[in-house]
């Protein structure tokens, strides 16, 4: 027998508002990078700005740049975009069932393997799971990171040391079929960077992060088959984010080797 596939309609992608929103935060952003520091912070430190890009991860298919602004000893703000790809494969549903013939003395059914429309749908069914796609996400976020320094060595210059972060953006997904679409989401990340240099304005920095994208449609697939029909729910990503994500819709943020200046 033949098998199909139905799936359900899918929901809208995104809030009308949310590009709005982050282009409020990138506005405030600008304006903050321009505002001094209280008397007491000028005194004990001198306000920094970074800008950064993963060149390195061009070799991976992958790139991102971002500016950051220390607005504290132990705090900076920022904004930044990166792009990545990955392969994927579409899911050609459950493997094609011959026509039956008729039954054996014990009732069971006689498969016909040599049927010109089975072995036609075999072939179809292979080719379709072989086949493979690319999907590019272009991503843009304003962040937020909190480096904690030491009080034992009494180290607190942003942007140098760990740093735990707080990000929020929109993603847009292109080549990914029913995936195709821009979303908003929300995540953090952890980074770890270092100020090199005799002038000490040459800026090494590595992270990684995750960020949830919201409002990815899950739908429902159906099946059926000679011995009953089955259905699955899932993301319409799942399978096509960089690095894994399955459906909990989790976009990667690598930053791998980011190096760039600080002035």
């Amino acid at each position: 027998m033949e098998f199909f596939k139905v799936p359900e309609q899918e929901k809208p992608m995104i809030k009308s508002d949310s590009s709005s929103f982050i282009l409020a935060l990138t506005i405030l952003i600008s304006g903050l990078s321009g505002l001094p520091l209280t008397a007491q912070q000028s005194e004990d430190f001198q306000p920094k700005n970074v800008i950064s890009a993963n060149v390195i991860g061009l070799l991976a298919n992958m790139f991102n740049a971002e500016f950051e602004r220390v607005i504290s000893p132990t705090s900076t703000i920022g904004f930044g975009g990166s792009t990545a790809s990955t392969e994927w494969y579409e899911d050609p549903g459950p493997w094609p069932e011959p026509p039956f013939t008729g039954t054996d003395a014990s009732g069971f059914p006689i498969p016909d393997l040599n049927d010109p429309a089975y072995l036609q749908a075999l072939s179809d069914h292979e080719r379709l799971a072989n086949t493979s796609y690319e999907a590019r996400y272009i991503n843009f976020d304003v962040f937020y990171r909190f480096y904690p320094g030491s009080r034992r060595t009494r180290t607190y210059k942003a942007p140098i040391g760990w740093a735990f972060g707080m990000k929020m953006g929109l993603t847009a997904v292109n080549g990914a079929g029913r995936g195709d679409g821009t979303y908003f989401g929300f995540g953090f990340d952890m980074n770890h960077s270092w100020v090199l240099g005799p002038n000490d304005n040459f800026y090494v920095g590595l992270g990684f992060g995750l960020k949830r994208l919201m409002g990815v449609p899950h739908v429902t697939d159906s099946y059926d088959s000679y011995y009953g029909g089955y259905s699955e729910k899932h993301s319409v990503l799942a399978g096509k984010l960089p690095f894994g994500g399955g459906d909990l819709d989790l976009y990667p943020t690598f930053r791998i080797v980011n190096v760039g200046f600080v002035f």
